[in-house]
């Protein structure tokens, strides 16, 4: 068989198993169509690939998820601002872009952790995005935002709800009263002493109450300044000047014992005055009946044992003079010294 007929026969027998193949890309929403038929697709993007021969043209889709690229910065919302404590509101959607060029909205949910309420500046805040099951996000991207927390206002005043206690002879840590903040954004402050100055010394704050706290006898003050700081959850802070006042028994008043019994039983060993102890210029003095002196003291926290250089003193009657020197007072009386 000549070349030629041979050539003809070859094409003819194997020209249908000799296939054109044909790619394409088409995005979500489109068709593909072949002599076979169409084939319809709605979700994410297909790969389509058509093989065509002689005996037709075949079409193959094969489905690909879009790819999420960008969400909107940042910077493109306007900053969010919020009075301190009150939670802001923030968006619910954010727009974002797809690898295919699309872009359109979806929702998102902000993580507020890194956010504090109660301390002014300006906070990040990242969301996670929600995505429909055709758009993939392989890169983890998230959306972002900024919200300022505005300052707390200042507070107010300051107040105390009672001002006076008594004096104590025994007791040196007395409750006297609260500090009471007015503060219409907030109820939680902190009430200190501004520094040592003034007659902070005696003095002490426990959650925000206010204590005389001091075994000193700060004779002839009836009236104590203090000066106190209040500071809030945002940090501003108030200062305030207070006048704390003592009151104490009138000298006239003072109970002063007719008898002792210093006989070591530990009841009744000692004899003194201690209520005069907030007097300036207490003077306590014991004589025997010739008029010598036994005792003297110009602290009122002193007693007498009932001793006079190192020995100890005779059943029997002793007088006693008190003077006030603040007050230009004097008292007297007779002691009576017993060994039961």
């Amino acid at each position: 068989m000549c070349k030629p007929l041979k050539a003809l026969l070859f094409s003819l027998i194997f020209s249908p198993l000799l296939v054109h193949a044909q790619q394409s890309a088409h995005s979500s929403g489109g068709d593909g169509a072949s002599t076979k038929g169409s084939v319809a697709f709605s979700i994410g993007q297909v790969a389509y690939s058509s093989y065509t021969s002689v005996a037709g043209t075949e079409g193959q889709g094969v489905q690909q998820r879009y790819e999420l690229v960008q969400v909107k910065s940042a910077t493109e919302f306007p900053l969010i601002q919020t009075n301190w404590s009150i939670d802001p509101i923030l968006p619910t959607q954010v727009q974002i872009l797809l690898s295919e060029g699309q872009s359109f909205q979806v929702g998102v949910n902000w993580d507020k952790s890194p956010l504090n309420l109660f301390a002014r500046g300006t906070y990040t805040l990242f969301g996670t995005i929600s995505l429909p099951n055709y758009i993939g996000n392989s890169n983890q991207v998230r959306a972002k935002i900024q919200v300022q927390v505005l300052p707390k206002p200042a507070p107010l005043d300051v107040t105390i709800d009672n001002s006076t206690f008594a004096g104590s002879t025994t007791a040196f840590f007395i409750p006297i009263g609260s500090f009471v903040v007015d503060d219409p954004a907030d109820n939680i402050h902190v009430v200190s002493f501004l520094g040592d100055g003034f007659d902070n010394q005696y003095f002490f704050i426990q959650d925000n109450i206010l204590y005389w706290n001091s075994a000193e006898r700060a004779p002839g003050k009836t009236i104590f300044s203090i000066v106190v700081r209040v500071t809030d959850r945002d940090g501003n802070t108030l200062d305030k000047f207070f006048e704390i006042g003592r009151s104490r028994l009138d000298f006239s008043s003072v109970t002063v014992y007719s008898a002792f019994s210093p006989n070591a039983d530990r009841f009744n060993d000692y004899w003194g005055v201690p209520e005069i102890r907030f007097y300036e210029g207490a003077r306590i003095f014991v004589f025997d009946k010739g008029g010598v002196g036994l005792f003297y003291t110009e602290n009122p926290d002193i007693r007498w044992d009932g001793t006079y250089n190192g020995k100890e003193m005779p059943v029997g009657a002793y007088f006693w003079v008190i003077q006030i020197l603040e007050t230009g007072e004097i008292r007297r009386g007779v002691l009576n010294l017993i060994r039961k």
